[in-house]
């Protein structure tokens, strides 16, 4: 019998047995109570000014839980090159991928125009973007179940190219990471790998050898890509579900960071020429899901965040089989970046670790105050609708004392559907950050931010692979000094806006902007002045 629907009659049969045993109004109340006291879930809403407004976003994903895996594809991306991002969402097995712009006041999809449709009956899982070819229109990777393409702008359409099916004939690509890997001034990407709905035998084997098998490809210098995975030091069997490149200790060049499904946070010093070493972190078994990178204490160094079941089903039907030895973590974690490539996990001093079961997240500043926020997509639609809970997405602010607090509620935000992933980006272009929910079998629901008296500043780079990675560092007249990386893939299978968006706060002065590219380029920009979008190192 296939092990997924073992693990689900399991689920039932332990359920029936606290019924039987005199447990059955805890049962009954424990999905809308207790487990969100326990998980933190009935927390205050933390104080704030931030309001949102929902907009109509006209997609509802129609996956095929059965037949495929439970993912969809997103990113938020500049097709026509006129500085605003337009909306990529994408289709179940039996329905068209979307694109949406946003234009007087509304989204419109406009697919049909531009982009060539996938074949009927091929999922899309994830997404990536970049400008491949220099032209200032962003190109898009699509991982399917058939295998990973590429839609490559034209004057007025895409063209598609396949790229071809994951190496290992037991595995599809989840999701799509770029970076640079060996600083030659091409695009490579990591392709994260999960073995085929088909062939799935369970959702909680952590010692047995199973999975599917990710891969890193190189560029050959004219975007077409070699399988390098293990020459480069990266080749294992096993389920991941995302991975980002990001530059951990500011040596400028990109390391690797992967979250595995029933595993460990895995990381890679990348050493410029392609090749990466194990990085030790302070993860246990646990499921890491989404990944999120960004320097939420101001401290010039990238910190982690991921997603996680958090407490959502008791820990004996989640540990699998574990040991009782081997020690399991459910809580989502936040690594802090200490410096020298060591990380310690702050998620539960920083009320970041105990929520609902997680997916896609995300560092932005959504306030503008000049401290990094999160959000997480939440709830899972492969659960038995008894233990289905609609937590409601998380939108947590981070405030002075540097600990996280909910404010979906309070800022009109929530998401109740089956959380996939939140894209960010300035939809209407007024300088705030906007929100998108990628939902899974429902509607994508947006909102508007409806802005504030914070100030900021968009520094925009030349979307290419010259910016993989680059540090932009703003000086600030009050003392402080905000850190930033061009860093692609956060979420999970989805795309984050080019764009990025420095918070003021009330400052009114910045000092300097400064930006290191991996080969070298180092640009000053003096009192660059705020409210304002800055282009550097050659970006339109």
């Amino acid at each position: 019998m296939n092990k997924h629907i073992r693990f689900t009659i399991h689920i039932c049969a332990v359920t029936a047995a606290a019924v039987f045993a005199g447990w059955a109004i805890v049962v009954l109340l424990l999905p809308i109570f207790g487990l969100q006291l326990w998980q933190q879930e009935w927390q205050n809403q933390g104080k704030t000014t931030l309001q949102f407004s929902q907009i109509e976003l006209p997609f509802t994903n129609e996956a095929d839980l059965t037949n495929s895996l439970p993912f969809m594809a997103s990113a938020v991306l500049d097709v026509d090159g006129d500085g605003h991002d337009e909306v990529f969402l994408g289709g179940g097995k039996h329905q068209k991928d979307g694109l949406f712009k946003f234009k007087n006041g509304a989204f419109h999809n406009i697919a049909d125009a531009i982009l060539p449709q996938k074949a009927d009956g091929d999922a899309s899982m994830g997404a990536a973007s970049i400008d491949l070819n220099n032209d200032s229109l962003a190109d898009l990777f699509v991982a399917r179940e058939s295998g990973i393409w590429l839609y490559e702008s034209g004057s007025e359409k895409y063209s598609a190219r396949f790229l071809g099916a994951m190496p290992e004939a037991n595995t599809i690509a989840l999701s799509i990471s770029l970076g640079d890997v060996n600083g030659d001034g091409w695009v490579d990407f990591y392709a994260s790998g999960y073995i085929r709905n088909d062939l799935v035998e369970g959702t909680t084997i952590f010692n047995e050898p199973y999975g599917g098998y990710s891969a890193l490809y190189v560029n050959n210098g004219d975007n077409t890509w070699r399988d390098t995975t293990k020459e480069a030091g990266l080749y294992r069997q096993h389920n991941t579900f995302n991975a980002v490149f990001v530059d951990l200790d500011n040596d400028l060049d990109s390391d690797l960071v992967i979250a595995q499904d029933t595993g460990h946070v895995e990381m890679y010093a990348g050493d410029g020429t392609g090749h990466f070493t194990p990085i030790e972190n302070p993860s246990v078994f646990s499921y890491p899901m989404g990944v999120a990178a960004g320097d939420y204490d101001n401290d010039g160094l990238i910190d982690l965040y991921f997603s996680n079941v958090g407490h959502t089903m008791p820990a004996p039907l989640v540990r699998g089989d574990l040991t009782k030895d081997q020690a399991f973590n459910p809580d989502y974690m936040l690594f802090h970046n200490e410096g020298n490539l060591r990380f310690s996990d702050q998620a539960r001093k920083a009320n970041a670790a105990r929520y609902g079961f997680g997916w896609g997240v995300i560092f932005a500043d959504m306030n503008l105050d000049g401290h990094e926020d999160l959000l997480a997509a939440q709830n899972y639609a492969r659960f038995p609708d008894f233990l289905a809970i609609t937590y409601p997405g998380k939108l947590l602010l981070q405030y002075e004392d540097g600990k996280f607090r909910p404010t979906e509620k309070r800022t009109r935000a929530k998401n109740n559907h089956y959380g996939i992933t939140p894209l960010v980006s300035d939809i209407n272009a007024d300088g705030w950050p906007d929100l998108i929910w990628a939902n899974l079998v429902g509607p994508v629901r947006a909102y508007l931010s409806k802005g504030g008296t914070h100030h900021w500043l968009n520094v925009r780079l030349p979307n290419t692979a010259s910016s993989v990675n680059a540090i932009v560092q703003v000086e600030l007249v009050d003392g402080r000094t905000l850190t930033k990386q061009r860093i692609f893939g956060q979420g999970l299978g989805s795309e984050q806006t080019s764009d990025l968006v420095f918070g003021l706060g009330k400052t009114e002065t910045i000092i300097s902007v400064r930006v290191r590219f991996q080969d070298g380029r180092d640009y000053t920009i003096d009192n660059p002045g705020i409210d304002r979008t800055l282009s550097i190192g050659g970006a339109p």
